[in-house]
């Protein structure tokens, strides 16, 4: 069904259903229940795309997550909806799954659509596509969450260097000199300023940095448990996990090597109920994701009102 068989059907012109379906209030409250129901009968959907092609405008914005499955931006995207629905505007989700490629088609769709602006934590190999990033930004207003990349752009990003750094410094005040860390890939910048809290907080305190107490892993479940078993192996007292899903695998792999967990000390960046439910003593960060969701938000609104403002925000934690 078109808007012209609406407009049939409710005895009126094209322009005044367009008029209701834009909740425009310049009609008539009796002629809007009529087309309304009409709508409502026939299961009519207006085209959003062409209508944002006619209109050259939308009150929507894409976001961009690398996964979706970990819960850590599963928690992002649930704070940009809710500060999004709050602010009457729509979501269209994109996942890239660390697939760079993906993540151009997903921009240029967005693109194409005429989203209002672009929200976005980039794939792990993105860090050597500044001139992309540069592009799409001359043509939308483009907004870094979480990871940053080898320029100043506007994003929110959560402090990694110094919330690593306190918590290694803690384990050192208890006594735990053989500290392990299982780090995430270093062509992010989350997993690079967490390693360099770490570094920074043995030599502060005089212990050596240790390079086969730290392993390298890629944010995953599976690696977690993988390099649980290895650093296992070795001497520690106190181990410290980049990220949740690698904590949650270094779990299994703790009960599967039938180690206590009360053995040691962990730690991980964030919290959330799943591992709090299974160790309640692991020590995490609350994130704010509803502050990274409205900061996001905000800055994004300025791009496109060519407000003059800090456009780069880090969130202590």
């Amino acid at each position: 069904m078109r808007i012209q068989d609406i407009a049939r059907l409710a005895n009126v012109s094209v322009a005044t259903v367009s008029r209701v379906i834009n909740n425009n209030n310049n009609v008539k409250e009796e002629t809007k229940e009529r087309i309304n129901q009409i709508i409502k009968e026939n299961n009519y959907y207006p085209n959003i795309i062409a209508r944002n092609l006619s209109k050259n405008e939308n009150n929507t914005i894409g976001v961009i997550v690398p996964d979706i499955k970990n819960l850590y931006f599963a928690s992002i995207m649930d704070g940009i909806v809710d500060e999004a629905n709050n602010r009457n505007l729509n979501i269209i989700l994109g996942c890239s799954n660390e697939n760079f490629k993906l993540q151009k088609k997903y921009i240029e769709l967005f693109i194409e659509q005429r989203v209002k602006g672009i929200i976005i934590a980039v794939t792990q190999n993105s860090y050597d596509k500044i001139n992309f990033f540069d592009q799409i930004s001359s043509k939308i207003p483009l907004v870094l969450i979480d990871r940053k990349i080898d320029k100043q752009m506007p994003g929110v990003f959560f402090e990694n260097f110094y919330s690593s750094y306190g918590v290694i410094e803690k384990f050192i005040k208890h006594g735990k000199k053989k500290i392990g860390f299982l780090a995430g890939p270093q062509t992010i910048s989350t997993a690079k300023e967490r390693l360099d809290g770490y570094k920074k907080a043995l030599k502060d305190n005089g212990i050596k940095y240790d390079k086969e107490l730290v392993l390298y892993g890629n944010f995953t479940l599976e690696s977690g448990y993988n390099l649980g078993k290895e650093i296992l192996k070795r001497e520690i007292n106190a181990i410290y996990i980049s990220n949740n899903s690698m904590t949650l695998g270094f779990l299994k792999a703790l009960k599967e090597l039938n180690i206590n967990p009360e053995s040691m000390e962990i730690a991980t960046f964030e919290d959330n109920e799943i591992i709090r439910f299974i160790d309640e003593k692991i020590v995490s960060y609350d994130i704010p994701f509803s502050e990274l969701a409205k900061k996001s938000i905000e800055i994004l609104e300025s791009l496109l009102k060519n407000d003059i403002l800090d456009t780069t925000v880090e969130i202590n934690l």
